[in-house]
């Protein structure tokens, strides 16, 4: 018979999260820049916990994610993931933050060649099963992670380093992360993304 090229290899957490105390980590140090693409009329640190996004930790009571990329074109690639042709409105109903840490993170590493030892493979940067991913990110916050550092599926390239950082549900109080200014997005940021394929629509 042939083999079952749709079976999954990527394992589901265990049920113990202090199995994975050792899951690689990645000490993001204070002073590390990261960017977040979020709507112009909403703060910009908000822990969702909905089963909406890949990396919500929605089996751990209270906590949410926030997402944030290495570079501001990784979040607008997740953004508007799948779409080629987007219009200028929606562009502009939304904000670029960036922002410098004020204090190291310890992040959950499902980029590092360890991982594959507590069986995270390459899908868990692109599976459409989100149910798996958030049972990875609630084992994670559970087991004492800030957070996950993982790839983009929105660059074909998997260059592209995104974070889902953790917290408590709901918008973040006044100086519990940094704050940076929003900015509009720019023409130049743009213009990155349309080598990504992604093309803006003037408004008329």
């Amino acid at each position: 018979m042939p083999p079952n090229r749709g079976r999954s290899y990527l394992a589901v957490p265990p049920e113990d999260p202090t199995g994975l105390e050792s899951f690689p980590e990645l000490i993001v140090p204070a002073g590390t820049i990261m960017h977040r693409i979020h709507r112009a009329a909403l703060g910009a640190w908000w822990f969702d916990a909905s089963e909406a996004w890949r990396f919500n930790p929605c089996g751990a009571p209270g906590l949410g994610a926030c997402y944030l990329g290495e570079r501001a074109v990784a979040g607008l690639l997740e953004v508007f993931k799948g779409l080629r042709v987007i219009d200028e409105v929606e562009v502009r109903m939304r904000t670029h933050l960036c922002v410098t840490l004020e204090s190291s993170i310890r992040l959950a590493d499902v980029c590092a060649s360890a991982a594959n030892s507590f069986g995270v493979n390459g899908e868990i940067h692109s599976t459409t099963d989100y149910v798996l991913t958030q049972q990875w990110a609630s084992a994670l916050a559970l087991a004492g992670f800030a957070g996950v550092r993982y790839l983009c599926r929105s660059d074909p390239g998997m260059q592209l380093v995104g974070y889902a950082l953790f917290d408590r549900v709901g918008e973040a109080p006044a100086g519990r992360w940094p704050g940076g200014g929003d900015r509009p997005i720019g023409d130049e940021l743009l213009q990155e993304a349309e080598r990504y394929g992604l093309l803006v629509r003037p408004a008329p």
